[in-house]
């Protein structure tokens, strides 16, 4: 089974280094990673993890992941100390074997001040070897892509979108995480949380609920996907995996950060690419004065090789100091498949954007637009 991991960490403490800074951005952790552990004296510094197969007990697999991955920097925010790593770890599984559980596990990497202090962590994902009767494969889980830690105004519904693929076109759901599957942030959830199918999570953050300025949380989110016809595997409708999101959230009286503001694409927005075509939009980001747009950022979950081009100041009415970039990608035939790719933007003070703005990207072979030319409908 091939595991695909994204993590957070607070910069300094992570994988990426003590030195750690956007100088970083996609270079291997392997010799950082052992320092900080090292120093930290715990070869499991940075979790554990288990495989338990249905009707079997726990086995602890850690030694077998850390031998046997590869770790690289995603991204890093200097001004609000963390950093996020995407982690691939390939790891043995009986086919036999009808269903199993990876879990990965650990302390979270600061107190959650509204759910009590030395929380643990847990993500676990649900796997199964069964054949799928429409691809002929093993299933692919959905994937997802989001930051580890935002800052949220007091008193007002704050919405968090998160951004989901899944490889094989099944139909995605997602719901606040329960009993095991987030470990004590489900026995836990932040007051009156709401998280609906399509992936939004509402937190109402009125004082009256017990938030306040300074506070802090834990959200954790179960993605599923399921089949989308009933004979897909010879049975009925039903979740076919699923996979664990966990971010921390922060709650401010004010916040003053930069925005993305229209004509940006809404997030979520997805684009049908043909492999070696050029993807391009372009995006604007307003300052809150007296600080100054500084720079854009972008990162493809998979590493895509996005570019940001033409960055310039530009008139947009009712709105002051403005910026906009052209962010371009252009996929070759083995990126075939569908991807996700965030933009964020930071200011002169270094304040980055809370919002990311991710796209959903599928991208098609040009042999299909050949096909389709040569023998038209």
């Amino acid at each position: 089974v091939k595991l695909d991991v994204i993590t957070g960490w607070v910069l300094g403490l992570g994988p990426c280094g003590v030195n750690c800074s956007r100088a970083y951005i996609t270079k291997d952790t392997t010799s950082t990673r052992e320092e900080v552990a090292q120093k930290q004296g715990d070869s499991f510094f940075f979790g554990n993890w288990t495989v338990e197969i249905k009707g079997s007990h726990v086995i602890q697999i850690s030694q077998e992941v850390y031998k046997n991955m590869k770790e690289r920097v995603l991204v890093v925010s200097e001004k609000a100390r963390w950093e996020q790593d995407w982690m691939i770890v390939h790891y043995p599984i009986n086919p036999s074997a009808p269903t199993l559980h990876i879990g990965f596990e650990g302390h979270s990497w600061t107190n959650l001040s509204l759910q009590g202090e030395n929380r643990a962590w847990h993500l676990q994902v649900k796997a199964t070897s069964a054949i799928r009767s429409d691809t002929g494969m093993p299933n692919n889980s959905p994937q997802a892509f989001n930051k580890p830690f935002y800052r949220l105004l007091l008193d007002k519904d704050n919405y968090i979108r998160i951004a989901t693929i899944d490889p094989d076109g099944d139909l995605i759901t997602c719901a606040r995480a329960e009993y095991v599957e987030a470990g004590t942030v489900s026995l836990h959830p932040l007051p009156h949380i709401i998280v609906t199918e399509d992936c939004t999570i509402t937190i109402p953050s009125n004082r009256t609920l017990g938030y306040h300025n300074g506070s802090i949380g834990a959200v954790g989110i179960t993605v599923r996907d399921h089949n989308l016809y009933s004979d897909m595997f010879g049975g009925r409708l039903q979740p076919l995996s699923a996979i664990g999101v966990q971010f921390i959230v922060q709650f401010l009286d004010n916040i003053s950060e930069p925005t993305f503001i229209f004509p940006t694409p809404e997030g979520n927005y997805r684009f049908i690419i043909y492999s070696g075509a050029t993807w391009k939009i372009d995006v604007y980001a307003e300052p809150i004065s007296p600080a100054l747009i500084d720079h854009f950022s972008c990162v493809g979950r998979q590493h895509e090789d996005v570019k940001i081009i033409n960055v310039m100041s530009a008139f947009v009415p009712n709105h002051i100091n403005v910026k906009m970039a052209t962010i371009t990608w252009t996929p070759h035939h083995n990126d075939v498949g569908k991807h996700i790719v965030c933009v964020g933007v930071e200011d002169s003070f270094g304040m980055d954007s809370s919002e990311q703005r991710c796209y959903l990207l599928d991208v098609k072979s040009s042999l299909e637009v050949n096909q389709l030319m040569t023998n038209p409908t």
